[in-house]
């Protein structure tokens, strides 16, 4: 008898620090009767082959593991032109890809809600350089020195994170960008800029918090703060109360176009999901009900989010643009 589920994930992640969880989502799947296949990635974006097959054989699809399977399993599914149900199990540090969709970082409750058979519709953003390197994802696309960060992190293997983000902190160097909206543009120096489908990376830091998965634009948050106070705003990010800030430039756009000003300055990286992409330029496209996943019925992130802090995320004055 054919299962109905595909879980695909990576059991060496964090150095197999996850084979507990796994084993332990395992067990939750067999007790609500789950009917399941279990396939795992030998190799780098090796989930987005399988997740590809996997739809195409006619499989809903469960990324389990962290934001980096999460993604390449939605990129996997959408790209397999299938329309296959996409879900989550969350098992990483971040988890915001599931999050942006509603699922808490609760393994067990994950399992319950793919037993409750429920989905929906949700945006997905679309984003491509001029090399041609494309990816879909559910979260967010940044440039400057997040994706920096990204960057010299995915290089090492993730070890040091703090470190690497000091590095970059003393090392980076604000830049000129143009960026081309639908209905406006900017031009000017920025550390970074957030293009968000949802609302948070970087396991919970919301700097397109307003951003939500139903109304077909990205948000776009355009950052001029100096390096100094810069570090200080990331940790505001995760109480949800960076904005509005005045260095902080708000935007709504189905397409978003972000080139360097001077051609001959070696460019900022882009990365969507925590994937890096490559320099830019980069175009992207937010896709109206792009993709159909296996969710609750209610946002249950963004109920935990103000259980603990006392109100939404999204909850925040008017918008700021230059």
């Amino acid at each position: 008898m054919k299962a109905d589920y595909a879980i695909i994930y990576n059991p060496i992640a964090k150095k197999g620090k996850t084979k507990k969880d796994l084993e332990f989502a395992f067990k939750c799947l067999d007790k609500l009767n789950i009917s399941y296949k279990l396939v795992e990635t030998e190799y780098d974006k090796h989930a987005i082959e399988l997740a590809q097959q996997m739809a195409k054989d006619g499989y809903r699809v469960i990324g389990a593991g962290g934001d980096g399977t999460a993604n390449q399993v939605l990129h996997g599914v959408v790209t397999s032109n299938t329309g296959a149900l996409c879900g989550f199990i969350p098992m990483g540090s971040g988890n915001d890809i599931p999050a942006a969709i509603g699922i808490k970082a609760d393994i067990k409750r994950a399992c319950e809600v793919i037993a409750e058979d429920y989905s929906s519709k949700s945006d997905i953003g679309y984003a491509k350089t001029d090399e041609g390197i494309d990816r879909y994802f559910l979260g967010i696309g940044s440039q400057g020195f997040d994706a920096e960060v990204a960057r010299r992190s995915n290089v090492k293997g993730g070890k040091n994170y703090n470190l690497i983000i000091f590095q970059c902190l003393f090392s980076f160097k604000s830049k000129e960008i143009i960026v081309k909206m639908d209905n406006d543009n900017y031009e000017n120096l920025a550390n970074l800029v957030a293009v968000g489908n949802g609302g948070a990376y970087g396991g919970g830091m919301y700097i397109c918090q307003r951003a939500k998965v139903d109304d077909g634009l990205f948000d776009i948050s355009i950052v001029d703060i100096s390096k100094l106070k810069l570090l200080i705003q990331f940790s505001k990010m995760y109480s949800g109360s960076l904005l509005p800030h005045p260095n902080v430039f708000e935007y709504q756009s189905r397409k978003v176009r972000i080139e360097m000003k001077n051609v001959d300055e070696e460019p900022y990286f882009c990365q969507v999901d925590g994937e890096v992409l490559g320099p830019l330029p980069v175009t992207y496209e937010a896709i109206k009900d792009g993709q159909e996943f296996i969710r609750p019925k209610v946002d249950e992130h963004a109920e935990a989010f103000k259980e603990k802090y006392g109100k939404y995320f999204y909850e925040c004055e008017e918008r700021r643009t230059r």
